[in-house]
Formats: C-alpha cells, sequence, structure tokens
C-alpha cells in the first residue's frame, strides 16, 4: 500500500509542476488509490449446490491507470486497469481487471473549481490466490458505483475524492470440478489525479 501511494505522490507532483493552459473538454490520463477502507471485505463462496462459505477480514489495497475523454459539462468516460490486493489472514487474493467507468457530472451544482460526481461502471480481468483455491486462475467481473468530487489545480490538472463501492464476482472450478461462485465488496474512499491534454 505505502508503494502504491508514493507512486501516486511521484505523479502528482509531476503533473503540478505543468503550468500550461486548456479547455475543459479533451483527452486525459489518470491514477488513482483507494485511502480508507470503510469496515472488512468479506469473501463468500457459493457452492453449485447453495452451500456457502465465508473468508473474512481481507484488507484490500488496489491502484487504478485510466484514459479518458472529458466532453459535455465535463461528464467522463473512461477505461481503467485495476491492480487489487486483498490481505486475507493466512493468504491473499489478487485480481487484475479491465473496464470502463462513466461520470455524470452534477453541473448545476458545479463551481470553477470544484465538480461533484456520480460514478457506474464494468470491469472484467482474472483473479489469482493460493490461499482460497476456488478464486485462483478464476475470470472476474465486477460492478463499480460511485461519488465524489474533482477540484481543478489548473486547466489541465485536478485532484478526485470520491467514495467507490466495486462488487467483485468470481467464477471458478476446484479441484472436484464442482462449480463455484464468489462474491466480495470493498467500500473504498480513493484518491486521485488525472492530467487532461
Amino acid at each position: 500500500m505505502k508503494k502504491y501511494q508514493f507512486i501516486s505522490s511521484v505523479i502528482l507532483m509531476a503533473l503540478v509542476s505543468t503550468t500550461a493552459q486548456a479547455n475543459r473538454d479533451g483527452f486525459y490520463l489518470g491514477t488513482d488509490v483507494n485511502t480508507i477502507s470503510l469496515g472488512d471485505d468479506n469473501l463468500k463462496i457459493t457452492n453449485k449446490d447453495n452451500s456457502e462459505k465465508s473468508y473474512k477480514n481481507f484488507d484490500g489495497s488496489q491502484i487504478s491507470f485510466k484514459a479518458g475523454y472529458q466532453h459535455f459539462k465535463n461528464n467522463r468516460v473512461e477505461f481503467y486497469y485495476r491492480h487489487n490486493k486483498l490481505e486475507g489472514d493466512n493468504g491473499d487474493i489478487t485480481t487484475k481487471t479491465f473496464g470502463v467507468n462513466y461520470e455524470w457530472a452534477f453541473s448545476s451544482i458545479a463551481t470553477e473549481k470544484l465538480i461533484p460526481y456520480a460514478l457506474i461502471g464494468i470491469g472484467g480481468g482474472k483473479a489469482s490466490s493460493s490461499y482460497v483455491k476456488a478464486v485462483d486462475n478464476a475470470e472476474v467481473g465486477e460492478a463499480n458505483l460511485g461519488f465524489g468530487v474533482h477540484y481543478q489545480f489548473t486547466p489541465h490538472i485536478d485532484m478526485q475524492v470520491g467514495y467507490t463501492l466495486t462488487s467483485t464476482g468470481f467464477d471458478a472450478f476446484d479441484n472436484t470440478t464442482t462449480d463455484k461462485t464468489s462474491t466480495i465488496d470493498q467500500n473504498r474512499v480513493i484518491l486521485g489525479v488525472t492530467y487532461k491534454f
């Protein structure tokens, strides 16, 4: 987690050093990290016969890299790559996903510097785990819901603070070929920065 925060801090300092001007619409690159987990993340595994097993007290850390376009009253569409590591009592689960988010800006209450937004998105990828065999090498699907605010430092640079709920589903087989589906919900406070061209 400290490594991710350091990387984002370096990127932020590099972007803040840019002073060129631009209008609001345009392509952008960015990154974000989760800074606070709101509660523990609990993994629930459901077998084909509807029996369930839970693994509790995961602590997640994630970083996302994104590229998108800001348009029409500051709405945004973005594609992302997310690396998410869930650390459990006896082992870890790692997911690597690609996805797309759409942000609706609340332009009616936005100011020149502050732009509140709501977010929805979907993604997919792969999971790995030496701890929970039911999700090792599993296909992953995720849904994102969130809200937050962008603060415009300059016409090129903004910082993002927000809340995101990511619901991740795993679809995999164990060694006995029993169908299993697994879900984990993550509540996150995120901190991000974007650079708009």
